[in-house]
C-alpha cells in the first residue's frame, strides 16, 4: 500500500468532515468512494499533511505537484476500500499493540504543555487512527502471505533477469595525490600540478609507480603504492570518473584537480560485467521473486476492490492554484 499519507485519511473521521452522498453537488466533491465523500477543502487538509510528511520544506516542487496530488488521492481511495474490506471480513485491531504504541507516544510528549492541554481530546483520535492503520496492515499482510516460490520458479526468474545478478564493470586503479589546502592560492595549485606532471613524466619513462606513490602521495593508499584495488562506478568523483573512462589500460591521467589537491590516476585494468553464478545468488533471487509475487498479488487485489466500488476523483483537484 502507498505509504505517502500513512493514515492521513484517518484524520477525516476524527475531524468529522466526511459527509454522505446527496449532501453535496458534484462540483463540490473531491473524492467519492460509494457513499463516502470528501470535498475539496477536506482533501486540501489531507494533502497538506502529506506534503509536510514528505517534503522537508513543506512545499512540493512545481513539476511534481500534479503527480503528488494524484498519488495522495489514490492513496485515500486505497485506504478507504481496504479498511472497509477489513471490517467486512471481521478483522479486529491488535489493541494490545496499539495500547503500547499510545503509551510510548504519551511518554514521549508528556512533558510538553501543548500535549497536556490537548491530550484528553487527542488520545481518542490517535487511538482511532492507529486502529484503522492496524487493520490496513493486517489486510495487506494477509494478501502478501504467499507460498515460497519453488526452485524452478527461482531459476526461471534468475534466467529472465540477468541484470539483477550481474556485477557491474569495475576499474582497477592506482593514484598519487599531491595535497593542496582548499584555501591555498592559485600558485600552490599550479606548483602541485607541475610536480604531478614531473611525476607522470618519470613514470612514463620507466620509473615504478608504486615507490613514487609511497614517497610523494598524500592519499591513504600510499602505503600500498597507491593501489586502490577494483572500484565500482560511483566510488570516484564524477570529474575523476570521466577522466578514468577515457584512459587505456596502463595509461596515466593528466593532473586532475580534486577537493584534496592534485591527483594522478593510473588505470591498471578493467573487470567487465560478470553474471554471478546461480548458486551464489540463489537466496537473493528467491527473496526478490517472492517480493515481486507479493507486490503483484497486492496490486491485483487492489484492482479488484476498486473495480467493485463506485469511485469518483474530481480531476480539478490536480489543477495548480496560484498559492501552490
Amino acid at each position: 500500500m502507498g505509504k505517502v499519507i500513512l493514515g492521513m485519511i484517518l484524520l477525516v473521521d476524527a475531524m468529522t468532515i466526511i459527509v454522505h452522498a446527496g449532501q453535496l453537488s458534484d462540483s463540490d466533491i473531491a473524492i467519492r468512494v460509494d457513499d463516502l465523500i470528501i470535498n475539496a477543502s477536506e482533501f486540501e487538509v489531507i494533502f497538506r499533511s502529506a506534503v509536510r510528511q514528505k517534503y522537508y520544506h513543506g512545499r512540493v516542487p512545481a513539476e511534481e505537484l500534479q503527480q503528488f496530488k494524484q498519488q495522495v488521492a489514490q492513496d485515500i481511495v486505497t485506504q478507504v476500500i481496504v479498511h472497509r474490506e477489513a471490517e467486512r471480513q471481521g478483522l479486529q485491531p491488535d489493541r494490545a499493540t496499539i495500547a503500547g504504541e499510545i503509551e510510548a507516544y504519551d511518554a514521549k510528549y508528556r512533558n510538553r504543555p501543548e500535549w497536556l492541554a490537548q491530550r484528553e481530546s487527542v488520545l481518542p483520535q490517535l487511538a482511532l487512527r492507529m486502529e484503522r492503520q492496524n487493520l490496513l496492515e493486517q489486510m495487506e499482510a494477509r494478501i502478501r502471505q504467499l507460498p515460497k516460490p519453488g526452485n524452478d520458479q527461482v531459476v526461471a526468474f534468475y534466467d529472465s533477469n540477468p541484470d539483477k545478478f550481474t556485477e557491474p564493470a569495475r576499474s582497477w586503479g592506482s593514484v598519487i595525490l599531491l595535497p593542496v589546502p582548499p584555501s591555498a592560492g592559485e600558485a600552490a595549485w599550479s606548483e602541485a600540478e607541475t610536480r604531478a606532471l614531473q611525476l607522470k613524466f618519470r613514470i612514463e619513462n620507466g620509473e615504478d609507480f608504486a615507490p613514487l606513490a609511497q614517497q610523494h602521495s598524500g592519499h591513504p593508499s600510499a602505503v600500498n603504492g597507491g593501489d586502490l584495488g577494483y572500484l565500482h562506478r560511483g566510488v570516484l568523483e564524477q570529474s575523476v570518473q570521466q577522466r578514468v573512462d577515457a584512459l587505456e589500460i596502463d595509461e596515466i591521467s593528466d593532473p586532475i584537480r580534486v577537493l584534496e589537491g592534485i591527483l594522478l590516476f593510473r588505470l591498471n585494468g578493467v573487470q567487465p560485467p560478470q553474471l554471478k553464478p546461480f548458486a551464489e545468488v540463489q537466496q537473493r533471487a528467491a527473496g526478490l521473486l517472492n517480493r515481486e509475487l507479493q507486490d503483484q498479488a497486492w496490486e491485483n487485489y487492489l484492482r479488484e476492490l476498486k473495480a467493485s466500488a463506485d469511485i469518483y476523483v474530481n480531476e480539478n483537484l490536480y489543477i495548480q492554484s496560484n498559492h501552490e
